[in-house]
């Protein structure tokens, strides 16, 4: 796969390339028409095979026949262009580029290849016709091969590499989104409905069943969300601020916490990357303090300057030692806080975690704007 910054310049070079070649051999060999003008004739085949073969908008274009024509043509009329003048070796630039952007692996080494026997042969062109002439124009040629191929194995080990870190980020991605829907929904509905079973009167009872069914209801939007890529349902119809309020809203109502929530800042639009990834980290946090801390009380500021945004969630529970997370059943083996780091460092920001034992822990997250 073509990067692609790169499309524009691959689609160009092959004419920017002609194009200064013709004219050079317009200036050298303006006198000289029985040499300048097969040369032209020459160029334009490449050019119009170039264009007719791979840029307008035909049937073939793309196609495995038009490809298999066009690229053994582009190499001999090179080649001919070369042994008419030497200067048409840098032809084999516009040859090189279509070679390693159009042709299919492993065919792209065979194209790759006899490309570089053109450019050999032009670059040992003044070689005398001797035995140490030979041997030097075979070593020329060789070393051009050598060279390019390589490159081109280069480049497919590249692309193989870039291919295994896409997959291993989206693996990472597909199990934040898990963690942040379906497996923190599941934790609230186990924690809402072990307290119905516990609940001293029918009313209490109810309470608790009815914020597990809310819970199942908001996970099942999520996930459906997750499956389709989307941003996070509170972030669909609000901003970031009052996505945070909601969120901090709905699970007071649900845990009896007292939250007091601050923003603070002009609230201007962030990358929708940085917006999710602030919003999961508040939930991630608060989904901590619910199954962790005991707190009494929790604060989440969020705050907007030129250089981004930071949210801070505070409580006042029962702490942790720096460096030993709490871990259990309900903690994920402690994978919510990799997570946020993971959101977080993902957008070039920060993610501090401060707590001591019975003193509190606080969660801070920087990204920039």
């Amino acid at each position: 796969m073509i990067d692609p910054r790169w499309r524009t310049v691959l689609a160009v070079a092959p004419y920017v390339v002609l194009g200064m070649l013709v004219a050079f051999a317009l200036g050298m060999q303006w006198g000289d028409p029985a040499h300048l003008v097969p040369e032209l004739l020459l160029c334009l085949a490449y050019g119009l095979l170039v264009l007719v073969l791979r840029d307008l908008p035909f049937p073939w274009r793309g196609g495995t026949a038009s490809i298999a024509v066009l690229m053994p043509a582009l190499i001999l009329l090179n080649l001919v262009l070369v042994l008419y003048q030497g200067w048409f070796a840098f032809l084999t630039i516009a040859t090189f580029s279509i070679a390693y952007s159009l042709v299919p692996w492993p065919w792209e080494l065979v194209a790759v290849g006899a490309t570089a026997v053109v450019a050999g042969l032009a670059q040992a062109s003044s070689f005398s016709h001797g035995v140490a002439g030979t041997i030097g124009r075979v070593l020329v040629v060789a070393l051009n091969v050598v060279a390019m191929c390589g490159l081109s194995w280069g480049l497919r080990l590249s692309q193989r590499q870039l291919e295994i870190t896409a997959t291993e980020a989206e693996r990472g991605r597909l199990a934040r989104e898990i963690h942040d829907t379906l497996a923190q929904g599941f934790a609230g509905i186990v924690t809402q409905l072990q307290a119905a079973e516990h609940a001293a009167d029918d009313g209490a009872r109810e309470r608790h069943t009815d914020a597990a069914l809310a819970l199942a209801r908001d996970g099942l939007a999520e996930a459906r969300r997750s499956v389709q890529a989307l941003r996070p349902a509170a972030l669909d119809t609000a901003g970031l601020p009052e996505a945070i309020r909601e969120t901090a809203r709905r699970w007071s109502a649900r845990t009896g916490i007292p939250i007091d929530v601050t923003t603070t800042g002009s609230a201007r639009t962030l990358p929708v990357e940085a917006e999710v990834a602030l919003l999961r980290t508040a939930q991630e946090a608060l989904a901590n303090v619910e199954r962790h801390a005991d707190a009494h009380r929790v604060a989440l500021t969020l705050r907007h300057d030129q250089r981004g945004a930071r949210l801070e969630v505070r409580d006042d529970g029962r702490g942790f030692e720096a460096g030993t997370p709490p871990t259990g059943e309900d903690a994920g083996g402690g994978y919510g806080l990799i997570a946020m780091r993971e959101r977080i460092t993902a957008l070039a920001g920060k993610l501090e975690i401060e707590s001591c034992p019975g003193r509190g822990t606080s969660v801070r997250a920087e990204v920039p704007g």
